[in-house]
């Protein structure tokens, strides 16, 4: 699973500029692939419908469909834009130093 997941997240990148930078639309047609491959007339559901498939989870996770994405884009600087791969790394970093917890703590074992 996790191999096919690359390889569809992978072939999206390549494809499209528009889904290296938003992950809304990546998913959107991840989402809209999932639905076709399950023999759905997509062109006809209606939004309760889509929000139902993904509550079963017949709909692909988010956190791993960008996950993947964030894995390939590390990986493959041609599946990226660059500038919004620098933006998400330092909003990251940012988050990561105001939320992580500093190495000056001292932890005291207890008995």
């Amino acid at each position: 699973m996790a191999k096919l997941m690359q390889q569809r997240i992978k072939k999206l990148l390549a494809a499209e500029w528009r889904y290296r930078v938003s992950d809304t639309k990546l998913m959107a047609r991840v989402w809209y692939d999932d639905l076709v491959a399950q023999g759905k007339d997509v062109s006809n559901m209606t939004g309760v419908e889509v929000l139902l498939e993904l509550q079963k989870g017949n709909l692909t996770n988010w956190e791993t469909a960008t996950r993947v994405r964030r894995k390939l884009q590390a990986k493959h600087k041609e599946l990226r834009d660059e500038n919004m791969y620098k933006g998400r790394i330092e909003e990251a970093d940012k988050w990561r130093k105001r939320f992580s917890p500093k190495n000056d703590y001292v932890f005291e074992e207890t008995t």
